[in-house]
Parts: structure tokens; sequence; C-alpha cells
């Protein structure tokens, strides 16, 4: 029995080191034994990486039946730290265990359309399934018809820590797909950040922030919509059901998110702030599967400002959506009685139990700064309706057994991806909101101890490193470097152990 054991044993090493030893990495690019996806892809076995060197890549791309396996995803990312230009549309079909990784896609002028898109070529028997897409970018598309990226059928995936960013269009649809997650993204200046519809279902969207991602008529985010009938997999009785919008922050844009002829979805521990017309929208849409029916919408937080103080929505009866442990406040008047609820169209579901508050009761930390973690003296503080999920805060953090409301658990100290929080004004960054430049204000011993400047995106990704501060006379430091490289947002600035956060404006500010 001990010699069958070492020998199974050591055939089962051996399958694992010649599979290791098959793995290739596969390089793309001008010079390359591989001049595109296309080429590499038709060679490319499971536990490859296809790696694209720095270079121009304008061109459609199509990929049909490229598989991994469990034990093997094929990857396909940039080689090294080179920056390959990718703006023609990369369209996967019926594919499996792919994970794309530290990709950007940016279209130009010539290529002003969809970036990426993965699908099941219309047939539900031919889904694309377990795909991973971290830390990626998809920007500058200025084709309104086309969202960057599309999954239209699509089953088992995840994409993580992704930017959406400079988009005429839809950041990210999805039609008739399943099992998912969109977690860590960010989506900033879209005209929407897309939908969710088609028959999709169990697809859970948590710690995601969405910075001025809707314009005029468009959402955030939507659940829902309307699907011609041929595009739903056979069996399908809802539009979408099971979905989760959890842990997530939406600043600004025309409007939040929408419940469209939605089954059994969930709205939990989010934070809305100062969006420009309705906050939430309840619809009824869909053509062949038209119910909004068992939702919930628990544990957030909207925070109305001077454009709007409004939910809206279509006519709907009583178990469309119910509400629970909700707060509602306003950033511009002491005095607030909650929202305005379109009227009777939703006097049938509208929150039977608001939590009110004026501007002169504590809430956040610093918000218009871009920081909504909660303010000590908070309502919102240990205050949530009991609840299992979501685990973890837009922060990264644990809520607590008796949970706070809105998308951070309150910390009595706050860490902002992974930097001490500052004593009071330790770190100063001058002009706030800043143009193209911004002046760095630290006491001069910490200076001197300080090995690098970084700036990171709030979800962590570090954007900028520069030089360290040199050692000066004077108790106080100050140096200026140039912003004027970075979109339009909210950052951290971390020097040493110190951090600050600052907002960068639009194109025209100084």
């Amino acid at each position: 029995m001990k010699h069958r054991l070492s020998l199974s044993l050591a055939l089962l090493l051996l399958a694992v080191s010649s599979a290791a030893l098959d793995a290739r990495v596969l390089h793309v690019g001008p010079g390359q034994p591989y001049a595109n996806i296309e080429a590499a892809a038709a060679t490319a076995q499971p536990g490859d990486t296809i790696a694209l060197h720095a270079g121009t890549y304008a061109a459609y791309q199509f990929v049909e039946g490229l598989h991994g396996t469990p034990s093997g995803e094929i990857v396909i990312t940039r080689y090294a730290d080179d920056a390959p230009g990718i703006s023609g549309m990369w369209q996967f079909r019926s594919c499996s265990y792919l994970r794309f990784s530290k990709l950007v896609f940016r279209a130009t002028a010539a290529k002003p359309g969809r970036l990426l898109i993965l699908d099941n070529g219309g047939s539900c028997a031919t889904q694309t399934h377990h795909i991973v897409i971290d830390s990626c970018a998809f920007l500058d598309v200025s084709d309104p018809a086309n969202s960057a990226l599309k999954f239209a059928g699509v089953d088992s995936f995840a994409v993580r820590r992704c930017v959406f960013g400079n988009l005429a269009a839809g950041a990210f649809d999805l039609n008739t797909c399943h099992q998912g997650v969109i977690a860590e993204c960010r989506f900033e200046n879209c005209l929407t950040g897309g939908h969710i519809k088609g028959g999709a279902s169990f697809i859970t969207m948590e710690r995601n922030l969405f910075l001025n991602a809707s314009r005029d008529g468009w959402v955030a985010f939507e659940f829902g919509g309307d699907t011609s009938l041929e595009f739903y997999c056979p069996g399908s009785t809802t539009e979408v059901n099971d979905l989760k919008f959890h842990s997530n922050i939406v600043v600004g844009g025309y409007r939040g998110l929408a419940l469209s002829s939605a089954v059994h979805c969930d709205v939990a521990s989010n934070t809305f702030y100062e969006t420009g017309q309705a906050t939430m929208r309840f619809l009824t849409t869909s053509t062949h599967f038209p119910a909004l029916t068992g939702n919930t919408v628990r544990n957030n937080i909207f925070a109305f400002g001077a454009a709007s103080q409004y939910m809206n929505g279509s006519q709907q009866s009583a178990g469309a959506v119910s509400f629970e442990g909700n707060i509602y406040c306003s950033t511009v008047s002491a005095a607030f009685n909650g929202p305005y609820w379109d009227s009777p169209a939703l006097d049938a579901v509208k929150d039977p139990k608001p939590l009110l508050y004026g501007n002169a009761v504590p809430m956040f930390i610093a918000a218009a700064s871009g920081d909504f973690h909660l303010a000590a003296g908070s309502p919102a503080i240990a205050a949530g309706a009991a609840a299992s999920d979501p685990a973890l805060d837009f922060y990264g953090k644990p809520f607590a057994t008796k949970r706070s409301i809105g998308a951070a658990e309150y910390a009595t100290s706050t860490s902002v991806i992974g930097a001490r929080a500052p004593a009071p004004a330790a770190l100063r960054v001058t002009p706030n909101p800043a143009g193209e430049n911004i002046v760095i204000s630290l006491n001069a011993s910490d200076a001197a101890r300080a090995e690098s400047i970084e700036i990171f995106s709030l979800l962590g990704v570090r954007v900028m490193k520069t030089a360290a501060y040199g050692h000066l006379a004077g108790a106080e430091t100050l140096q200026q470097i140039s912003v004027a490289s970075l979109p339009a947002g909210m950052y951290l600035l971390r020097v040493g152990t110190h951090a600050a956060l600052f907002t960068k404006a639009g194109t025209g500010a100084r």
C-alpha cells in the first residue's frame, strides 16, 4: 500500500510538473513571434500567457472557441511594464477560462466605439464562461451607440479593479449573463455606468465607485430594462432577478440606480451623494416580463444636494419594493422633510419609516473631498437593520455585528488604502480642487524621512509615484508636482506615513 501511495504521488507530481513545463509565454507585438491576439490565440493552450509588448493594436480582432481549464487559465496581459495601445475592438466568442489583466483599452478618433466584447454567438448553448477581467481600463469611447465593454451571454465571471472613464457611451452592458461579480471598479464621467438585463441573474455589484457616471436622461446603473424575446435563454421568466448592489458609492451624475422590471434584487449598504435628478428609479419596462416585485432597499444613505431631492418611478403596487433602515439627509438644509416621491405612482411602496436629517447633523468626515467615512456622532453609526450581508464596506472593512448605515462602517481611526490617517493638517494639498499642479506641504522632519510621493485612486490603484522630498531648511517643506495627466476625480496622496485626499478638477480648471 505504501508503495502504491508513493507511486500515485509521484505520478501526480509528474503531471503537475509537466503541466507547468507545458505552460508558455506567447509574445505579441512588433518584432515578436505573433503579430496580434488572433495569431497568438490560434496556438494558445491551457496555462499559457499571451503577453502584449509595446505597440499600437488598432485592428479588429476576433477569437472564437479559446479555452483554458479550471487549473490552467489562459492569461492575456501586457509584457512586463510595457504599455500597449489597444483601440481596435476585440471580440471573444464562446470561450472559457480566460483572464484579462493589466490592459488599457482606449478608443481613438479612428476607432471611437466598443473596445471589448465577450459573447455566446447568439446561442445560450454556447455561453462564454469562467472569465476574469482584472485591473484593466476602458477609456475615451466617443460613439454613444456602443458601450465600452459588453458581455452578451457570459456566465461565471469576475470583473475587478477596473476603470471606466471619459465615455460618451455606456461603460459596461451585460445581457443574458449569470453568476458573476463586478467589484472595486471605478465608473467616472460616463454617459451611463451601464445595465444588466436579458434574463440575467445572480450578479453582485459591490464596492464600486461611481463619479459623475450618468448624464441627462441616464442612470449610473440600471438593473433591468427591455429585451427582445430571441435574446433570452430558454426557461427565462424574468428580465433580471437576484442581483445585488452592495457597498457602492454613487457621487453626482444625473441619476443614481434604476430597478426596471427587476425581481428579488437587493440594494444594501450604499451611499448615494448629490445626484442631479432622481436618486433611485422604480420602473416597469420589460415587454415580456414586466413585473417589478420582491426587491429590497436597506441600510443606505441617500444624501441630497441643492439640485434634486427626488425618488422617481412608474405606477407600482405593494410588494414591488420594501425599505428598511435607510437615511435620507440634506447636504444644504438644516430642516429636511425627506425627498419627493412620485405620487400617486409610488404611494404604495415609498419608505414608510425614513430616517431624516438636515445638514446640521454630522454624517461624513469629508464627503465634499471624497471621504465618505462616517463622522463621529453620525446617526448612521450602529443604526442599521440587522443583516448578514454585505460582509465588507466600500473600504474593505468588515461591517460590525451592529452594522452602520451606508457604504462605510464606522471606525474611530480611519484607514484609506493602507495609509495611516494623518494628524490634522500634517499634510496639506493646495489648491483643492486642483488644476494642473498641486503644492504639497509637510513639516520638514517628516518630509526628510519620506522615500516617495504616491498618488492612488480611491480603489487603491497607484496612479503616480515621484521622487522623494529633499532635505530643505525651515519648519515646513513645500513641493509642487504636476497632476495634469490625471483624469478628473478624487485621489489619495501619500507621503511617508501621512495621507491626504484631494480632488482633481475637470478640464479648464487652474
